[in-house]
């Protein structure tokens, strides 16, 4: 307000002072009592009025500067639980672009050492999130979480949660999201027998009962009437990884679930997203650059 009011003072007293060399213009010059010489001055009065008038600013100062003009643009579509992601930076900063990315994936997407300071050219229109990721860094890594699809009104679903952006000598952590097995109580689950007789039989009749094989990264179950949390403690000793059951309150159906599976030749997460239920979730990272995978499961 206190420049606006300058402003019209500043146009009243120009105002006043052109009326005021019309008057005298308009008067004799024997009345006017000014040296020879001022008129000179009056010839070239309009030209020096000019210089009073505000300058219109520069044509490049109405432009961002180089340096304030984003070179990178980051959107992701959900199709249906599964996002899809495009990309366009030219010279781009890759942390500019990660913490973008993180915001509307809404997960960490952590950058390696080495990748901190370099800049991403790319273009990328609706890629899905693994082949995206390969295009936006050297070895990128995903934490998953899988959840079973055995259950015919809950179908399968891999969420991810956390993104690696890696150089080729840069280590994911590991402490990370896919060994998260603490969402809540241990539970402990076991038969008791009445006598050593009793538990022998039991247990000649579990390995007929009940054979998990896994060779080259592929499943064969013969299951005939087994306990669900039997089943996936033999599953995870095969393959050598954690398992872990939880539960907030001890009345969750796969605790005392009975299945019976016969399944040949199936990959981890096929044998998750076709014969596991809902209520088991395998924790999944995977090196998109070597196509290698680690698993945890409960």
């Amino acid at each position: 307000m206190f420049l606006a009011i300058i402003l019209v003072f500043a146009g009243v007293a120009q105002g006043d002072a052109g009326q005021q060399r019309a008057q005298r213009a308009e008067m004799p010059h024997a009345l006017v009592q000014e040296p020879a010489s001022s008129s000179a001055s009056t010839k070239t009065a309009p030209a020096q009025s000019g210089d009073t008038q505000p300058k219109k600013p520069a044509a490049t100062a109405e432009k961002p500067t180089a340096a304030k003009r984003r070179t990178w643009q980051v959107a992701v579509k959900d199709n249906f639980g599964v996002p899809f992601i495009s990309v366009r930076a030219k010279k781009a900063p890759r942390s500019e672009v990660a913490a973008e990315l993180a915001r509307l994936l809404k997960i960490p997407v952590v950058l390696g050492t080495s990748m901190k300071q370099e800049l991403l050219t790319v273009e990328l229109d609706d890629f899905p999130l693994d082949a995206a990721v390969k295009r936006l860094a050297p070895r990128p890594v995903v934490d998953y979480i899988i959840s079973g699809g055995g259950d015919a009104t809950q179908p399968a679903r891999k969420k991810a949660l956390a993104i690696y952006l890696l150089g080729t000598d840069d280590k994911a952590p590991q402490d990370a999201p896919w060994r998260d097995n603490k969402a809540a109580g241990n539970l402990v689950v076991g038969m008791v027998y009445e006598t050593e007789e009793e538990e022998k039989a039991a247990l000649e009749k579990k390995q007929n009962e009940l054979q998990v094989t896994y060779k080259e990264g592929l499943f064969t179950l013969k299951v005939y009437k087994q306990y669900l949390t039997d089943v996936l403690q033999e599953v995870a000793d095969q393959a050598h990884i954690p398992f872990a059951i939880l539960t907030a309150n001890g009345s969750q159906k796969e605790i005392d679930q009975i299945v019976t599976w016969s399944v040949s030749g199936v990959n981890f997460e096929e044998l998750t997203n076709t014969w596991f239920p809902n209520g088991v979730r395998l924790y999944w990272r995977t090196d998109l650059a070597n196509d290698v995978s680690k698993r945890s499961t409960r």
